[in-house]
């Protein structure tokens, strides 16, 4: 093919260059079934027949236009990057050898020093690894410094709810959600009807890279502990929180050993007793936690007896529980 590297001026094998010292051209990277580099006037065409294979399962999600790419291609700058995807040996009878297109974009520099990505995968190579292999090489060339690299701290993907092969690819790699997003972008679909999206938002940090695939990280879990006087308060504050609410005749039925269980299958728990501020009942849940594997400190926050008044108090109540529980993920003091 035209557009396989071996075709390019200075190409020298990927075996070759790992005993070599050759010093590759910046931006690029290979692996052992793709390789990867910025796009080039070269692979317009073999994009348009990719495009072309591939548009019926693409246009559910992304929008599919055969000159996008030759868009990016005028618009490629430090802060605007497009990388191809190549097949090291390409399929027979594929008519190209593009794996996919990965686009990161919005390039904020300064204290951010983070960018968009995104991406889609081409038949017939979708679905046989090759993709998230080439992914995981512009990962690599975006966190790697510059000249070779982009010098990013962070990057972000977005996908909808319902892309769940989307979704699985980055976490297959080891992307963690972030957060979710309603009315993100303004996308049609398979049908070409047009609204406002709803995203996840899943994302990596230089120091996190590589990553296990699937692992969700040093989320911080906060655990309150209530008392019955707040009544729906306690549900609210679990609700703002994103975690279980444990009734008190949950807790008193389950006793010490299976309030650990129930806490080693959660993330954090808003938990009702019957005397908040007596320190064996608090005593008892750290006891839990410990069993949990929690490390018992500034995670655990009592709230008292005395419900809030005012769902402000209530958002107040929660944004001081992640503090605390962020502080003893990462070891710092709360404010």
């Amino acid at each position: 093919m035209s557009g396989h590297p071996a075709n390019r001026p200075g190409w020298v094998s990927p075996p070759v260059r790992e005993v070599s010292g050759v010093v590759r051209e910046p931006l690029t990277a290979w692996g052992e079934r793709v390789w990867v580099a910025p796009v080039c006037a070269g692979d317009l065409e073999p994009y348009g027949r990719a495009l072309a294979l591939s548009a019926d399962r693409i246009r559910v999600w992304n929008p599919v236009d055969p000159r996008d790419l030759e868009t990016h291609l005028r618009f490629q700058t430090s802060a605007h990057r497009t990388f191809v995807i190549h097949a090291v040996e390409p399929i027979a009878g594929a008519g190209h050898d593009i794996v996919g297109v990965v686009n990161v974009t919005g390039v904020v520099r300064g204290r951010a020093m983070s960018a968009a990505v995104g991406y889609n995968a081409y038949d017939p190579y979708q679905g046989r690894g090759l993709f998230a292999e080439g992914f995981r090489l512009v990962v690599d060339v975006a966190f790697e410094a510059e000249p070779l690299g982009m010098g990013l701290h962070r990057v972000e993907a977005s996908v909808q709810p319902g892309n769940v092969r989307s979704a699985g690819l980055l976490r297959s790699v080891g992307f963690r959600r972030r957060g979710f997003w309603p009315a993100y972008l303004w996308l049609g679909d398979e049908r070409d009807v047009h609204a406002w999206r709803d995203h996840e938002t899943y994302g990596m940090t230089v120091e996190e890279w590589p990553a296990v695939p699937f692992s969700v990280g040093s989320v911080p879990s906060p655990v309150v502990v209530v008392g019955p006087q707040w009544g729906d308060a306690g549900v609210e504050l679990a609700v703002q929180l994103e975690v279980p609410f444990i009734a008190a005749g949950v807790v008193e039925a389950l006793g010490d050993e299976g309030l650990g269980a129930l806490l080693r299958g959660t993330r954090g728990a808003v938990i009702e007793l019957p005397r908040p501020t007596d320190e064996g009942q608090v005593r008892r849940v750290e006891e839990a936690m410990r069993s949990a594997g929690a490390e018992v400190g500034a995670e655990l926050t009592v709230a008292g007896d005395v419900a809030p008044v005012g769902r402000h108090r209530v958002v107040a109540l929660a944004l001081r529980a992640r503090s605390d529980a962020h502080a003893a993920v990462r070891g710092v003091c709360p404010a």
